[in-house]
């Protein structure tokens, strides 16, 4: 499924999520919930600054640690998240759909309250319109959690060929050779290597998009495989013998599939990435033709099943994000309600104060 590239200034950026048939889902609670980072949780309405105040601190803040930025599936211009690695802090918009709520309060989670900087009176004479907008949102994303519920069963059924398909002595006898080429085990090195998940592609009003920043500078292989099953067992066997060799590994996990299907893979310290061919926008690389591991008498009893099958996924695909669209438009209706609210020099206050926090934790 072809994809569409994203251009974003910072070197390290993903998605904070995504959404499923049954609920948003999200790695970054790993980290949350590790106890490592103080994580700074910021409620408030849609337009009320979160994204603003996080894309500043992201600045602000970086020149004492690289951060990691997580934007927003259902707008990938809006931030939902601010990762620093050596700080060991965590900003995130707690918001619905993607909830959170403090374990620890103020030890570990600490809540950053935009609610208080917006006016409740002019909220309360444009009620019947934030109601209006808010329920005409949430009606066309559960229109298009129906239509993804469609293209996944859909696309499990091309992963169920591809997978009667596969020839995996084959397939582990080329893993193994290409391994033990770039993963020599370090001398040095006491532990397996970790390996972490972040989104590098999701599905958004504009299409699907992915980060393809990330690939630049790296030695990329693109797995041509239009029935998963390839790219799934390659990455996830390599990821294995990468992390047995003590190399971190980065995992974006395939949105269009259920439960843990991975679709890319960074190994940073190697500089090396494999990715689905699919993934538009992405320069260069050597090609892995998966072709070479699936029984092709299968695919050629099965190549009318494909077909309509992968026609399907088109059509689904296509109304999905036309229902994500519209309510994306809707929330921006809803966001002018907030906008017109706010006091905006409240929130830059707290943004200072946020900050300086940091800064402070960040010296002692």
């Amino acid at each position: 499924m072809a994809t569409t590239e994203c251009n974003i200034d910072f070197k390290k950026t993903y998605f904070m999520g995504y959404s499923t048939p049954t609920g948003f889902t999200t790695h970054l609670r790993d980290d949350i919930e590790s106890g490592e980072f103080t994580t700074y949780i910021i409620k408030g309405g849609p337009g009320t600054g979160k994204s603003s105040l996080m894309k500043k601190i992201s600045s602000e803040i970086s020149e004492l640690d690289e951060p990691e930025i997580y934007y927003c599936s259902s707008d990938p211009n809006s931030l939902d998240a601010v990762l620093f690695d050596n700080l060991k802090v965590i900003i995130a918009d707690g918001t619905a759909p993607h909830v959170i709520e403090p374990t620890y309060p103020g030890a570990r989670e600490i809540l950053v309250d935009l609610g208080e900087c917006w006016n409740l009176d002019s909220l309360s004479s444009n009620k019947d319109g934030v109601i209006d907008a808010t329920d005409r949102n949430q009606k066309y994303h559960v229109l298009a959690k129906k239509y993804l519920s469609a293209i996944i069963s859909v696309d499990e059924d091309i992963m169920s060929i591809g997978d009667s398909a596969l020839d995996s002595l084959k397939l582990d006898a080329y893993l193994e050779r290409l391994s033990a080429r770039l993963f020599p085990k370090k001398r040095d090195f006491e532990n397996k290597g970790k390996i972490k998940f972040r989104q590098m592609t999701s599905f958004t009003p504009v299409g699907v998009k992915t980060f393809t920043n990330l690939f630049e500078h790296l030695n990329v292989y693109k797995i041509e495989d239009e029935c998963f099953a390839v790219t799934d067992n390659l990455l996830k066997k390599l990821a294995e013998y990468a992390s047995e060799a003590g190399y971190d590994v980065l995992i974006s996990k395939n949105v269009f599939l259920s439960g843990s299907v991975y679709q890319h893979m960074i190994i940073p310290e190697i500089e090396t990435a494999f990715v689905s061919a699919a993934s538009d926008g992405i320069a260069g690389g050597t090609k892995i033709n998966s072709m070479r591991f699936y029984d092709k008498d299968i695919f050629r009893d099965k190549h009318k099943r494909l077909m309509f099958d992968e026609g399907i996924v088109k059509e689904l695909t296509d109304e999905m994000i036309s229902a994500l669209q519209i309510a994306k438009e809707i929330h921006d209706e809803l966001e002018s309600y907030y906008i017109k609210a706010m006091d905006f020099d409240k929130v830059n206050l707290t943004c200072e104060r946020l900050m300086k926090r940091i800064r402070v934790n960040a010296e002692n």
